[in-house]
């Protein structure tokens, strides 16, 4: 099998602010040479789910996963389901959580408020995504117990294994102080697919760069993204420095120029 290359869009989500341009953008996407797409960072007002499946299939571009607001995930999550079933996607995530929730209790909270919608999201055979920043290595104190653990390892301990997935973002893993490789390798069986960048430092700052162009150790954590079984991994570049149509261009090449992917 194979892994997958695609685009997580929010990299380009200035060009996705009514329909016109995400047309433009979708023809982008798909002359560089992506097959699949993830849809966050999109006017959703503008661009509905029945643009979505149409501009995607006439690109035959495929929806893997998407980013949603943790409220409607919560409370309006049979219509988000009908939604991903018009433009065929089986992925149901969210990209970040508030910092009100950022504590050892306040995630215990969410797996608690979350399990309903994880339940029906896996019963139209679909799968719940949670997607990692730094903050999610942060280890946290119980108030209750006194316990200490991880938002990551709450998140993986307090939820149903088969209906809540991972996107793990690496370079923010990497940003925690956590070894990527090492990582995927002991949670493979929970992560559903994987957020790339590459990680430089410019006048003595940290940036995020092109894949390929900075100093994470892609070698060894493709070894372990296959090693896992893992297939679709996304290119998302939270910040660019270039114009990001190129800057998912250069992510694209240098990788299929490296990595045997589809």
């Amino acid at each position: 099998m194979k892994m997958c290359l695609g685009a997580q869009l929010f990299t380009v989500h200035k060009y996705m602010t009514n329909v016109e341009d995400y047309r433009y953008m979708m023809a982008k996407i798909a002359e560089i040479g992506y097959k699949t797409v993830q849809m966050s960072g999109y006017n959703k007002q503008a661009i509905t789910p029945a643009i979505i499946k149409e501009v995607t299939e006439a690109n035959g571009l495929r929806v893997v996963l998407t980013h949603n607001d943790l409220d409607r995930v919560l409370n309006d999550t049979d219509r988000l389901i009908e939604e991903h079933n018009l433009f065929n996607c089986n992925a149901i995530g969210i990209g970040c959580v508030d910092e009100a929730i950022r504590s050892y209790d306040g995630y215990v909270r969410l797996c608690e408020d979350l399990a309903p919608a994880i339940e029906k999201i896996k019963a139209s055979g679909k799968v719940f995504l949670y997607h990692n920043h730094r903050f999610e290595f942060e280890r946290f104190v119980s108030a209750t117990t006194g316990d200490v653990k991880n938002a990551m390892d709450l998140v993986m301990s307090l939820t149903d294994p088969e209906g809540c997935k991972l996107t793990f973002d690496a370079y923010w893993a990497i940003a925690a102080g956590v070894d990527a490789a090492d990582f995927i390798r002991k949670n493979g069986k929970r992560i559903f697919c994987t957020h790339f960048k590459d990680m430089a430092v410019k006048n003595d700052q940290v940036v995020m760069t092109e894949l390929l162009t900075g100093n994470i150790n892609y070698d060894a954590i493709m070894a372990a993204c296959a090693e896992a079984g893992i297939r679709d991994l996304f290119v998302e570049q939270d910040q660019t420095y270039i114009d990001s149509i190129e800057s998912m261009k250069i992510s694209h090449d240098n990788m299929k120029a490296r990595y045997d992917l589809d």
